[in-house]
């Protein structure tokens, strides 16, 4: 089997609520997803799907990921998509960093290996570990009885599983979450997430002044080493995301002792095939994990979904529909969510078929 030829594709997805706000003044309504079509001299398809969310949250640019693609697949044309390893070797030679734009063609790789071997993406991560995988949801940025009314839906909805966006100021942050703990209930975690926007003393403060509730802080502070020392006095469990965008990223926050769990956003590590090592490096050092994408239809989150089903149970903390997040689908086939758990078919690669008439053909690499 070879690469004959890449598609690429773009399309925009309005977010279903409001608007997805979270610290620091970022607000978006609207996310332009990239698809990647390799299609094979076999006449099977992989497909791909990455989708930053917005231009000031991760390193990655959506207006550029075509450019990116451009330069990458010469490299690829010509091999064999089952060999994910070398593959992923051929972009890193090609192009250095835009991690997201490598994962766009790794995912449609694994989802061609899926078809060739007549097998689910998932048995060939691990085996199927975890096939209904719990869900959690965001409250996004907002005035405080929004957010309640927000999380009272999410709940009524089946969702045990909570991230509440904050960035507020720290006072008023505080009073939001003592507010809204009278609401949790004894089954559910939630997680205060800032998305790095705290120094580490407004983090401080917030941590001793909500030392008696049971959340994660995650992110806390944009830099590593601000999270570290805020992790070493808080008594309250940390989950890091932003901090973490590599193997050797994850391997000195071991050493370190740095974290409790992490948010694996796999289009930010490369794609499945790196981020397959990094959940097995999570399971083995006993980190549980959020397994999970920036944003995305419905082929991003069969590739992520993919990977947290192989994921042993005690490891996974929990997923997301992002799918679900939006009021355009590009996909059909994606993962079923339902009563705030979410499950994959038995269906060969990835499961999923690109809805074609949603999607503007960017350009074809030959």
């Amino acid at each position: 089997m070879r690469i004959e030829s890449i598609g690429v594709y773009t399309a925009d997805l309005p977010y279903a609520g409001k608007a997805y706000a979270f610290a620091g003044g970022r607000s978006h309504q609207v996310f332009t997803s990239t698809v990647v079509v390799l299609t094979t001299d076999t006449g099977l398809e992989g497909y791909g799907e990455v989708c930053p969310c917005g231009p000031n949250y991760m390193a990655a640019f959506s207006e550029g990921l075509p450019s990116c693609l451009a330069l990458l697949a010469p490299s690829v044309i010509g091999e064999d998509p089952r060999n994910t390893t070398h593959i992923a070797e051929r972009m890193d030679q090609a192009l250095t960093g835009h991690a997201v734009a490598k994962a766009a063609i790794d995912i449609a790789c694994w989802d061609l290996l899926g078809k060739a071997a007549g097998l689910p993406v998932y048995t060939l991560l691990g085996g199927l570990l975890t096939p209904s995988m719990p869900l959690h949801r965001i409250v996004p940025l907002d005035e405080p009885a929004a957010m309640e009314a927000s999380l009272r839906r999410y709940r009524s909805d089946g969702f045990r599983h909570i991230q509440i966006k904050l960035g507020h100021s720290v006072e008023e942050d505080i009073e939001l979450v003592r507010a809204l703990s009278r609401m949790k209930q004894p089954d559910e975690i939630w997680i205060g997430d800032i998305n790095a926007a705290w120094r580490r003393d407004q983090a401080m403060r917030f941590s001793r002044a909500t030392e008696d509730l049971d959340i994660y802080l995650e992110q806390p502070c944009a830099g590593y080493e601000e999270c570290l020392s805020v992790r070493r006095r808080t008594r309250h469990p940390v989950k890091l995301d932003e901090s973490l965008n590599t193997l050797a990223d994850l391997q000195r926050a071991l050493r370190d002792d740095a974290m409790d769990a992490i948010a694996l956003k796999i289009s930010k590590f490369g794609g499945l095939t790196p981020s397959r090592v990094i959940r097995d490096v999570c399971v083995a050092a006993g980190i549980s994990m959020t397994i999970e994408d920036a944003w995305g239809s419905g082929i991003a989150t069969a590739a992520y979904a993919h990977l947290a089903a192989s994921t042993p149970t005690r490891a996974l903390l929990n997923t997301t529909d992002l799918h679900n997040y939006n009021t355009v689908q590009l996909a059909h086939g994606a993962p079923e969510a339902s009563g705030g758990r979410m499950t994959l078919s038995d269906r060969p690669g990835l499961g999923v078929t690109p809805d074609f008439d949603q999607l503007a053909l960017h350009d074809v690499f030959e």
